[in-house]
């Protein structure tokens, strides 16, 4: 491919700042559109899949990220009996395989860094609110009413509550889950595992590494319960929390006010169709899942990356979201689909979904294939329903 094309990115998050690298490296002139005031570490630990790991590996970024993670040999999930609910261990999936955890700021971090290297030009403290096509190509207005562009074509990365997909007129549905986490992250560090403790999909606790001697622990709660624990205040929710795991004790000692404690809500994002002539929307803003797959970071990576195979192999903007949709459409079904029915079996209101899941997850496992296919489906490498593995 020899045209070199301008290209405006609304949001500077994962999906956003990867395809920014990716496209700047290969000659095109990229401009970033991004709400946030400054650009900074936020957030609070993600899991770096194999799949995120490889996309990394291809920015040649994986080393330095590495440096600052927590490997993670297993993810382990108990009840609240101390009976395992299951073990996925990493090194079963491959010798030399393992999940990091990652402070989300951290990734952030060494993104933006290489962006500046590369010439991407930054916007920052813009909302942006709507697109305006004419002849000189495809533009942004923010809600300062600012004019960014023109553009060859445009790329929507800002998240699962994007104010765009309905100023391009694009069809979407959203599903807000009752139920979201409160986390903290503390100066400490734990085993080189994801922790999970559970009591039927009312009660939820996490601990989990994250490199540079800190972690994170979460909390699962419905939302509407969040006023209530606020009231209660903080000596009863950490009673609450060390009752019910008792390797939440250290990590409780740095929690000294409620407002040291995030609350995090999720939503489930589908779109039919994720781009137009001139928009193509890629990350959260076009399939926005709930955490209890820990994938969403690593498939905006995924989708940073196949992108930019595509515009590279491709004669036009146009035909390169096509080729990105006919690439990563059952891949991204797949783990749509699966984190929308799995989720309840964590967090729900539905008791009975969590008796099914204690007598059946502690079994699946002993069947090899399924056993292979759950590791592949963990560590990001499952294509799509049928059993293939992802080439990256």
């Amino acid at each position: 491919m020899s045209r070199k094309y301008r290209i405006g990115i609304v949001g500077c998050g994962v999906a956003g700042a990867a395809s920014a690298l990716f496209l700047a490296r290969d000659g095109h002139d990229v401009t970033i559109v991004e709400q946030a005031p400054v650009l900074g570490a936020a957030g609070a630990g993600i899991l770096l899949q194999k799949s995120g790991q490889t996309i990394l590996q291809h920015l040649g970024l994986r080393e330095h990220v590495l440096q600052h993670a927590a490997p993670l040999e297993e993810l382990y999930a108990r009840q609240l009996s101390g009976s395992t609910l299951i073990r996925t261990r990493y090194a079963d999936y491959g010798p030399e395989c393992c999940a990091y955890g990652v402070h989300r700021g951290m990734l952030f971090s060494a993104l933006h860094s290489e962006l500046w290297k590369h010439g991407v030009q930054i916007a920052t403290g813009c909302v942006s609110e709507s697109r305006e096509i004419d002849a000189q190509g495809v533009w942004i207005r923010d809600s300062c009413q600012r004019r960014h562009g023109p553009f060859d074509f445009l790329l929507v990365a800002n998240g699962s509550r994007s104010r765009m997909r309905e100023a391009c007129g694009m069809r979407a549905r959203t599903w807000n889950y009752a139920h979201g986490t409160l986390w903290f992250i503390a100066p400490l560090r734990v085993p080189g595992r994801l922790l999970q403790v559970v009591r039927g999909n009312r009660q939820l606790f996490g601990l989990m590494p994250m490199g540079d001697g800190l972690c994170t622990m979460y909390w699962g709660l419905p939302e509407r319960d969040y006023p209530a624990l606020q009231k209660r205040g903080l000596a009863a929710l950490k009673q609450e929390i060390l009752t019910f795991a008792p390797e939440s004790e250290p990590v409780l000692e740095f929690i000294t006010d409620m407002q040291q404690l995030h609350y995090t809500s999720y939503r489930h994002v589908w779109m039919p169709r994720w781009f137009d002539r001139t928009t193509l929307f890629l990350g959260d803003a076009a399939h926005g899942m709930s955490p209890h797959l820990g994938q969403g970071m690593n498939l905006a990576l995924v989708d940073a990356y196949r992108f930019s195979e595509c515009l590279r192999e491709s004669q036009t903007p146009h035909a390169a979201f096509t080729a990105f949709r006919h690439k990563q459409r059952a891949y991204l079904r797949y783990y749509a689909l699966l984190t929308f029915a799995l989720s309840p079996f964590f967090q729900s209101d539905w008791p009975i979904l969590a008796w099914g899941r204690d007598i059946a997850l502690p079994l699946l496992p002993k069947i090899p294939y399924v056993k292979r296919q759950m590791l592949m489906t963990v560590t990001g490498m499952k294509s799509d329903f049928f059993g293939s593995e992802l080439q990256l």
